[in-house]
């Protein structure tokens, strides 16, 4: 049998993922949730991808009874990613009976393909086969429609949860690097608007027919497929050594103290509000890069709730916001006085931060420009 570049690329994207399943099965990264949510995804993944395989290598109508399958188990791959992104968020995170309601989408859509499909005889098992442009492109144009809508709103479900959960932790950390799960919501994001093409494609394919040729979409889907695959790859498994997620403590305390910050404000303690701006000019807590809202409330001798309250009512901030602010101050004083050999970089970790991504974007926003800019502009006043 001969082989495309683009057979090529979907075999190799669907072995790396069944590899790197294998590997996450294995006992030492089993005992996690998270890595065992990874591994069904990657294997849902690897299913999709081997649709495309068998339509575009013709081996689809060698062994009808395959095909399809790759779709069917795919169906999964929304629901699996979104339980994979509440592990990651939350610590306590188990796989529980009711989780099995996520898999409906597979069980209806199962059952229509067994009646429509799988219980036909081989002749029109061939017939259909035979029949479809495209792959993935589903006879009705209604069940289409409904299988890209559940996709697009467990991704939009996903992305809300983590935009949520980035609130959260801003209430709780000063250092916020891979905590936000923001490579998560980048792939989400994208992965959304590649679903959202698909389903453009599908209602158009119904209407307009070759409109994209069967050799270019499997050469969209090996090439989506390697760039998801990987981007996955570098990213998911270091994560869960980088930030175990919160625990149920945690969460309902900073869930609480989003909520409250939202609402009319009791009165500020004005005393302790004074305490908190003295303690921060005198100590220089902020100068820890991995200072939390637990370890300075600590350090005043004060209950966590009665400092979260203080911040989100009297300085009408959260916690990584007040601790921003103080390391953005401190980065300024430090570039107005730096020797000329000293780096931004080295400022930046002289003053807290640890994080590049998360330094550049606060300074930013508290003034206008880039550090560099700021620096320039300092050196040319006082030159």
């Amino acid at each position: 049998m001969y082989l495309t570049l683009v057979d090529l690329l979907l075999a190799t994207s669907i072995l790396q993922s069944l590899v790197l399943a294998a590997f996450l099965l294995l006992p030492g990264a089993f005992r996690l949730v998270s890595n065992r949510l990874l591994a069904a995804s990657f294997l849902t993944f690897a299913a999709g991808l081997g649709e495309f395989f068998l339509y575009s290598t013709g081996l689809a109508l060698r062994y009808p009874n395959l095909a399809y399958l790759g779709t069917l188990i795919g169906l999964l791959q929304a629901s699996l990613i979104y339980l994979y992104a509440k592990s990651l968020m939350y610590r306590d995170f188990r796989l529980r009976p009711r989780h099995a309601m996520h898999s409906l989408l597979f069980w209806v859509v199962s059952a229509i393909f067994l009646v429509e499909y799988y219980l036909q005889p081989m002749e029109m098992k061939l017939h259909i086969l035979q029949g479809r442009d495209h792959p993935g492109v589903l006879t009705s144009p209604l069940l289409a429609i409904a299988i890209h809508l559940v996709f697009l709103g467990y991704l939009w479900a996903t992305i809300r949860a983590i935009n949520r959960f980035g609130t959260t932790v801003r209430q709780l950390f000063s250092n916020l690097e891979n905590k936000q799960l923001a490579w998560l919501r980048t792939l989400l994001i994208l992965y959304a608007i590649v679903w959202t093409i698909s389903l453009l494609y599908c209602l158009s394919a119904h209407v307009f027919t070759d409109i994209v040729s069967p050799r270019a979409v499997s050469a969209i889907g090996a090439i989506a497929g390697c760039l998801f695959v990987n981007y996955l790859l570098i990213h998911a498994l270091r994560q869960p050594d980088i930030f175990s997620g919160l625990s149920a403590e945690e969460t309902r305390f900073a869930e609480s103290e989003v909520k409250a910050s939202g609402a009319e404000p009791d009165g500020v303690d004005t005393a302790l509000l004074q305490r908190l701006k003295t303690h921060m000019a005198e100590a220089r807590p902020y100068l820890d890069a991995d200072l939390t809202v637990d370890q300075l409330a600590r350090q005043l001798g004060i209950p966590t709730r009665d400092l979260s309250r203080v911040i989100n009512e009297g300085l009408e901030k959260n916690f990584f916001e007040l601790v921003s602010d103080y390391r953005i101050a401190e980065v300024r004083r430090q570039l107005e006085k730096a020797e000329a050999g000293s780096t931004i970089l080295q400022v930046m970790y002289d003053s807290g931060f640890n994080s590049k991504s998360v330094f550049n974007t606060a300074f930013k926003k508290a003034t206008g420009m880039t550090p560099s800019a700021y620096r320039a502009r300092r050196a040319k006043s006082s030159g």
